[in-house]
């Protein structure tokens, strides 16, 4: 019984080389189908690299400070005597700024700056639609688009077309969501270190580079803006009323010296009585505006402490290698692959008819 196992399994074996040769040799029979292909995809391969369009990657790479502060529990306690609140060492919400990064607004601050391409001093959004020719109005849905340019970067007196023209840029910008290659700009962050990479990549070398470097400050302004805001409107208030306190008590300091310069005879006693009241004021504002310059200080140094400290680590710099594949290896690509399925193409045949004649 063993030994009939073994001869089917001999025959099984030598059936299956039998058949591998078979192929081989009907592959090489007909060796120029493969050729034809191999040829072909090698063809197709040069049209793309030549007609494919270099794209430049500008990256630059900067770091957020972890800690907003570091302060400890006494000084908790002191700020929060006036309505301050502790600083209490955070981590910075790296994911936070890499959605403001996609955000219309910071987008928007950035396509509405002005740099210089070939001579012409335009906004950047003005200079994407002419590199991308996004405004020929070459397709239907960009008919309405035909010619345009942005003339203003007041944003609350667009008309219908501009908005749509912006909306369209936007679009364009941050890229499909299920498809984040073709964004112009994207944003990361490294988990281990915490460094954060903002990347520009389009067509052209000056664009790429202005394009990052404008929207990292944008971005840092309006991140730095929206972390320090509270800080900054306690700062105002009590900034404030120091120098409405500051006015009062030099107005009072004045009408007091006034008042002793113009009674320097023996005053009757209705006279030092104003006298003691202005001192009396005097006092009391003093007092008053000791407390609120403290609070003054406080409301300072907590402003500073809460401030993001965003900082630079490389920027681009022209020149920029363009992103291109090698030409010899798109070629071996469409060889390999064009010879692939031409030989594929004759073992399918061979299989066809090897069925067929079993058939009849």
């Amino acid at each position: 019984m063993e030994e009939k196992q073994v001869y089917e399994d001999e025959v099984t074996l030598r059936d299956l080389i039998l058949k591998v040769r078979e192929y081989v040799l009907e592959i090489l029979r007909y060796w120029y189908i493969p050729v034809i292909f191999a040829c072909l995809g090698a063809a197709y391969q040069f049209y793309k690299y030549s007609s494919s369009t270099p794209v430049y990657h500008a990256r630059i790479t900067f770091s957020v400070d972890e800690d907003e502060g570091g302060g400890t529990t006494g000084l908790s306690s002191v700020l929060g005597q006036f309505g301050l609140g502790g600083v209490r060492p955070t981590r910075y919400n790296l994911d936070k700024i890499l959605e403001l990064s996609k955000s219309r607004r910071v987008v928007q601050q950035t396509l509405f700056t002005k740099i210089i391409i070939d001579g012409n001093n335009d906004f950047i959004a003005n200079h994407i639609l002419r590199i991308y020719e996004l405004n020929s109005g070459d397709k239907k849905s960009d008919k309405n688009m035909a010619s345009f340019t942005f003339t203003r970067d007041s944003l609350p007196a667009f008309n219908r077309q501009e908005n749509e023209a912006l909306l369209m840029l936007y679009n364009f910008i941050i890229g499909p969501p299920d498809k984040p290659k073709e964004a112009l700009l994207t944003a990361d962050y490294n988990e281990d270190t915490n460094i954060m990479s903002l990347s520009a990549s389009t067509k052209d070398e000056t664009l790429s580079v202005e394009l990052s470097k404008r929207m990292f400050e944008s971005l840092s302004n309006y991140y730095v803006n929206k972390a320090i805001e509270k800080q900054l409107r306690t700062f105002n208030i009590v900034s404030a009323k120091r120098d409405s306190l500051l006015g009062v008590l030099r107005s009072l300091e004045y009408q007091l010296a006034n008042f002793k310069d113009t009674h320097r005879s023996v005053p009757m006693r209705t006279d030092m009585i104003t006298e003691l009241r202005l001192q009396r004021e005097v006092a009391a504002v003093s007092a008053m505006y000791a407390e609120v310059l403290k609070n003054t200080e406080i409301a300072d140094f907590a402003l500073r402490n809460k401030t993001p400290f965003i900082q630079v680590i490389d920027s681009p710099i022209p020149p920029i290698a363009p992103d291109q594949a090698s030409l010899i290896r798109k070629l071996l690509i469409g060889l390999i692959i064009g010879g692939v399925i031409g030989a594929a193409l004759i073992l399918v045949r061979r299989f066809y008819l090897s069925i067929m004649s079993k058939g009849n």
